[in-house]
């Protein structure tokens, strides 16, 4: 479909109703028409733009133009923000609110959050300035916008009260999550794609927009090592806000290969699903690492066995360019990270004892800084990790440090809790009655089986103890492995503290397999006795 003339010229009165029936062009290089009862330019957007129940908020004369002022936003703006403006518009008509009533103002704002009176007020401003359109607000109603008393933010601060569900997570938590997504990475429980995405925000603490943005061509190994090539989020006066700007920062080797094995496969995978889609092996470079893939039509069937690529007539672009419409958008990672919260065995907080909240990604976020903070780096080395460009929104994390650190070290004290959590195995009485029982690569040291489909590469059989798989064998001497536990995590944190507490829930789970072993062998002796 092509974009005409008409579409480029300013409407006027008599000239509207033919403007809003031909087709335009939104942001996102895709052709919309204004008259179409929903705005979905932006495939990879979750969300669709209802104009039609947004405009019923203000009078008849005015709602023409109202919807052609959203038309004009599609092409200023991305689809989701347009999206956003017409859900709030659609709020306020639902309240008899008139948005273009300075003496409605007052009661807009009580309705409306924060967040949301912005968008109103943001889009006002831009409506008012677009010269184009004959109808459009006073100066004196924008005005009014900007005068209006803002709603006070609430005064808890997720980080600053240390909020178990959306402030940092403990060392303890972070080491549980670690373990448990490479956990369930071995035995296939999460694919790769997940994985990577879990393993860059805790190593990163990004923000979900820039991860979703990173490509295969970030990720690099020269002479100095191995990088990564990160975008920054939107900012203030940026002209384009999609990767414009990046930061270089310096990535483990063991991850580089990850990815780059990963990129192999999806390479493969993609020769094989659109073999006349482009060169793959130039457009790979500019492929996402975290790819939509279905559009909005997508059948049943595609849902549940996804291709690898949207089937886009923009993959040829690939090769000269990363393309937004191939990124996942945000609320397919949001269902991604809810599933894994949900998964059997996800680490429970000791603070909540309920499973770690993974869908607030700003968590990783808080905790990076954190972290860092309690690290002893300086705010400018912290705002150049979190890809800040001033200090001051660093400066909570020095508030917060001590008491985060005391927090840590009761928590660390109150083992119940912890051990109740760390270990999710089975113990068995020998191997017969044990899964994968009768294959000798599965014996562990004579000290249990791993049940696992697969091999894995944990380092048994120190880690094993927190594994879901482990089966330890009842009358195994687990007394002798926590000693061993126990010295490496002396040797460890004498040189790395943060890599030394690593040992911890290991150490836990080993201690409550002893106590499990020692109830289990008490029981079967009473039993004996009584018979």
């Amino acid at each position: 479909m092509k974009v005409s003339v008409v579409a480029l010229q300013a409407p006027t009165k008599d000239s509207l109703d033919a403007w809003l029936h031909t087709p335009r062009l939104a942001k996102c290089g895709e052709v919309f028409t204004p008259a179409e009862p929903m705005w979905r330019p932006d495939k990879s957007a979750n969300s669709s733009a209802n104009w039609e129940a947004a405009i019923a908020c203000v009078s008849p004369d005015w709602q023409p133009w109202l919807h052609a002022a959203l038309a004009y936003r599609m092409a200023d703006v991305s689809a989701s923000t347009v999206a956003n403006n017409t859900s709030v518009l659609s709020r306020a008509a639902q309240a008899g609110i008139d948005p273009l009533n300075e003496n409605h103002l007052i009661a807009l704002r009580e309705r409306l959050s924060m967040s949301e009176l912005c968008i109103i007020a943001a889009f006002m401003a831009f409506w008012h300035d677009c010269e184009s359109l004959e109808q459009r607000p006073s100066r004196a109603l924008i005005d009014a916008y900007q005068a209006l008393p803002r709603k006070k933010r609430s005064s808890k601060d997720a980080i600053l009260s240390l909020d178990p569900e959306q402030g940092p997570y403990t060392q303890v938590e972070q080491d549980a999550l670690h373990q448990w997504i490479h956990e369930q990475f071995c035995h296939g429980q999460l694919d790769c794609e997940q994985y990577l995405y879990l393993r860059i925000l805790m190593i990163y603490g990004l923000r979900g927009y820039q991860a979703r943005g990173i490509v295969f061509g970030d990720f690099t190994k020269g002479d100095q090592g191995c990088k990564v090539r990160i975008p920054f989020a939107k900012q203030r006066g940026d002209e384009g806000v999609w990767r414009v700007k990046y930061e270089i920062f310096s990535l483990d080797d063991d991850l580089y290969s990850l990815v780059q094995t990963y990129k192999k496969m999806v390479l493969a995978q993609l020769w094989q699903t659109y073999p006349d889609g482009t060169d793959w092996d130039v457009a790979i470079e500019n492929l996402p690492l975290f790819r939509r893939k279905l559009d909005a039509e997508a059948g049943t069937r595609e849902v549940m066995n996804p291709p690898v690529l949207l089937d886009s007539p923009l993959q040829k672009g690939l090769e000269d360019a990363p393309q937004a419409i191939f990124h996942a958008g945000a609320n397919t990672i949001r269902s991604w990270l809810a599933r894994i919260e949900h998964m059997k065995g996800c680490p429970i907080s000791p603070r909540t004892h309920q499973p770690l909240i993974l869908t607030r990604g700003h968590r990783f976020r808080h905790t990076l800084g954190t972290d860092l903070s309690n690290a002893g780096m300086s705010e400018w080395a912290m705002a150049r990790a979190l890809m800040h460009k001033g200090t001051q929104t660093v400066r909570k994390y020095r508030q917060v440090s001590a008491e985060l650190l005391a927090l840590i070290d009761a928590k660390m004290t109150d083992h119940l809790a912890l051990v109740v959590n760390a270990f999710t195995g089975i113990i068995v009485t020998d191997r017969t009655s044990a899964k994968n029982g009768e294959l000798a690569d599965r014996l562990i040291e004579d000290l249990a089986v791993c049940g696992a489909d697969a091999a894995c590469h944990l380092d048994a059989p120190f880690t094993c103890y927190a594994c879901g798989k482990f089966q330890p064998l009842l009358d195994a001497d687990h007394s002798s492995v926590l000693k061993r536990l126990e010295r490496r995590r002396e040797q460890t944190i004498a040189t790395d503290k943060t890599t030394g507490v690593l040992w911890d829930r290991a150490i836990l789970a080993c201690r409550k397999v002893i106590l499990d072993c020692e109830a289990m062998r008490r029981s079967s002796g009473s039993g004996r006795t009584e018979e």
